[in-house]
């Protein structure tokens, strides 16, 4: 454990989870350096719509993004050769039939991991001199394309784009092969395990991990056509954040699908513990004043039982939706000054802010519309929920999850525990969220959540006991075990007569399935003293 801690395996994934994170939040005017963010990209939702999924992402993203939607929309739909749940299981947790979906995702995961290999191979977007050719109808087009190539690989039909033109030699179809196997072994591990049948925050990082792989070699850029990307493996953190945001809404309609359906136990579900309030407060803080409540009531396995990486994001969505608000309302308050004052007055910009400033209070529900504040008439108790200064608190209003769970993914999150726990107080059934809800700021939220997911998932052996490792996802030090354990071939459980469940220890056509005995040799060489009541 203290290996991976101090490794670069470790480094990496973190880097790659707050660039996520970063690539949503950081504006035109914070940014600087080499990573620069286009003011078009400062949007009230993060950069993110619902209607247009498709939007930031390269060829091989939008080929999977298709094969999650196919996972989604038919892998556990009867009338698309779906795989029900098994009804005739009475257990509060695990239906088997999981371990026939999984095998279908073991199945068919070449077709999916080739497929987004071949579409980002296959569509360069610059020339030989490295101008860019391709304009955004063909872009659009190509990413339709790329996504129902995704989609049909997934549902195992169509053709399938194997083999590569440009790329016939032996050296490179091998390297590309094995890349492909790696990919494979993270997919794998990113939807539940199929002995226990639970899910959480492990396999949650293992899709960050195959999301961090395609990362470095390249496929959250456009190929260019002498083959090389803009940047392979260092893209802008804009272009992390915006596609993984797109990504994540559609992991999660897979994930939720199979938690609902198939009854997924909370992997590491163990209880309470006792959680550091310094995740959602400052470096330095007097935590005299912390409530109880947010030091006792910490799900170690995710936030929700099952998450922590959405919250995180949705978080950071809507720290740039109050980017987007504060650069909102000093537009608001300019066009209030220009329609007072009038075209013909002129002033310097400095002073047009100093006298928006004493004009108009500074309102924190002040709304995008000007003629909203300038009609003495309007009521200042109406506001449309869409301009409305936003706090953690939100999550409590049910019109707003209903009307913005949609394009908000931590909305979404809230509005997804809220459907499966409908008759639970959410102070009962999330208390860390309903805590986080009282926060001040969602930056605050962010940070904490972030550091939270370092401390509570990266930080503990349950968790990264399972990460797989190969020439991607590399680790810098010598594993105690370089196979990894082969899976059992089926469970222990008690029969339904109450017959003996079979031990362990014992094999199939085995005679003895006693435990075997305890060593006869005792320290001293001398038996231990037996109780007087002992016969």
């Amino acid at each position: 454990m203290e290996h991976f801690r101090h490794s670069s395996a470790r480094k990496e994934l973190v880097a790659f989870v707050a660039a996520m994170g970063r690539g949503l939040t950081t504006s035109s005017s914070s940014s600087g350096g080499d990573d620069p963010k286009p003011k078009h990209l400062l949007r009230p939702h993060g950069g993110y719509r619902p209607e247009s999924p498709l939007d930031n992402l390269s060829p091989a993203l939008a080929s999977l993004h298709g094969s999650l939607s196919c996972m989604s929309a038919t892998w556990m739909d009867p009338n698309h050769d779906g795989i029900p749940p098994d009804l005739t299981v009475k257990a509060r947790f695990g239906n088997p039939a999981f371990r026939t979906w999984h095998a279908r995702l073991v199945e068919r995961s070449y077709s999916i991991v080739r497929c987004l290999m071949d579409c980002h191979a296959k569509n360069p977007i610059s020339g030989s001199d490295g101008e860019e050719v391709v304009d955004e109808s063909t872009k659009l087009k190509i990413l339709t394309e790329c996504y129902d190539q995704g989609f049909r690989a997934a549902s195992n039909e169509g053709p399938a784009l194997w083999q590569h033109p440009d790329e016939s030699s032996a050296d490179t179809t091998s390297k590309q092969e094995e890349i492909i196997r790696e990919l494979q072994a993270y997919l794998h591990d990113s939807f539940g395990h199929p002995i226990r049948i639970d899910y959480g925050t492990g396999h949650e990082s293992s899709f960050v991990v195959f999301l961090l792989s395609l990362c470095k070699i390249g496929c959250f850029l456009w190929r260019s056509k002498e083959g090389d990307c803009k940047s392979p493996g260092n893209p802008p953190s804009e272009v992390i954040g915006l596609a993984s945001l797109s990504l994540f809404h559609a992991y999660l309609k897979v994930t939720r699908g199979l938690q609902r359906d198939y009854m997924l136990e909370p992997a590491g579900s163990h209880g309470y513990v006792l959680s550091s309030f310094g995740y959602f407060a400052p470096r330095s803080p007097q935590l005299t004043t912390a409530p109880l409540s947010i030091l006792l009531s910490c799900r170690v396995w995710g936030l929700d039982d099952y998450h922590c990486i959405p919250f995180y994001l949705g978080a950071c969505q809507m720290v740039a939706r109050e980017q987007w608000q504060q650069q909102n309302r000093v537009q608001t308050k300019k066009s209030i000054i220009s329609a007072q004052d009038g075209a013909s007055e002129t002033g310097s910009d400095t002073n047009n802010d100093e006298d928006a400033d004493n004009k108009i209070p500074d309102n924190p529900y002040l709304p995008d519309s000007a003629s909203h504040l300038l009609d003495p008439s309007a009521s200042t108790d109406t506001h449309t929920d869409n301009h409305d200064h936003w706090t953690p608190s939100i999550i409590h209003n049910a019109q707003i999850l209903e009307t913005y769970s949609p394009m908000y993914l931590y909305l979404s999150c809230i509005q997804f525990i809220r459907q499966i726990k409908p008759n639970v107080p959410f102070f009962e059934s999330s208390p860390m969220l309903n805590d986080i809800s009282h926060l001040g700021s969602w930056s605050k939220a962010s940070s904490g959540l972030l550091r939270l997911y370092e401390g509570e998932v990266l930080d503990k052996k349950p968790v990264v006991q399972h990460f797989v490792f190969g020439n991607i996802f590399s680790a810098s030090w010598t594993p105690s075990r370089t196979t990894p354990l082969e899976a059992p071939t089926r469970t222990f459980v008690n029969g339904p007569m109450g017959e003996e469940c079979i031990a362990p220890w014992a094999y199939s056509g085995g005679e003895d399935r006693r435990p075997p005995p305890p060593p006869q040799s005792y320290p001293g060489g001398m038996p231990p003293t037996r109780a007087p009541w002992a016969k």
